[in-house]
């Protein structure tokens, strides 16, 4: 037998004994109080068959444990990995390649035909034109960027929000 099916059966043994002394009694409509609470020798003999809590020894801290000579402890470190780049087009593609597809998208085909060719001394190609706009465009949205940062910045640090926007000014 399991050790729950044994207690299960000694309670089950304690009751019927304590209650073989007692005349019997009308059936009542609430359970008698010596059923909710057995009596202090009976709650003292159950609590000697259980077994006694013993609480786990606490392991030894690293400061408690001796020093071995031939174990070398390395401080503990956090590795964070390098986050991923994002990939935007001018990531991916090579400069030639960026400034082609930009003027497929920002010059309509009659320009692209008329514009065609350029002298190499006094202009500049559709590609090299689409990629200035393309780098300018870049460098508007960081700024709007930085003086919107900046304008945040204003109520905690005045002089960080200072410095900040003479950075973005810079060219």
């Amino acid at each position: 037998m399991t050790r729950p099916a044994q207690l299960g059966l000694l309670c089950l043994a304690l009751t019927v004994i304590g209650r073989a002394d007692e005349p019997a009694a009308p059936p009542a409509t609430t359970p008698p109080a010596a059923a909710a609470n057995p009596e202090p020798t009976i709650r003292d003999q159950l609590a000697a068959t259980l077994p006694k809590y013993a609480p786990p020894a606490p392991e030894p801290k690293p400061a408690d444990k001796p020093a071995d000579p031939d174990v070398l402890e390395l401080p503990k470190m956090v590795v964070k990995q390098k986050p991923r780049p994002r990939l935007t087009p001018d990531v991916v593609m090579t400069r030639q390649g960026l400034g082609d597809q930009l003027a497929k998208q920002k010059f309509s085909e009659l320009d692209r035909v008329l514009n065609k060719f350029t002298l190499p001394l006094f202009g500049t190609g559709m590609a090299e034109r689409a990629l200035e706009d393309y780098e300018r465009e870049k460098k508007q949205q960081l700024n709007q960027d930085v003086l919107t940062i900046s304008k945040a910045l204003e109520t905690s640090d005045p002089s960080e929000a200072k410095a900040l926007r003479e950075a973005a000014a810079k060219p």
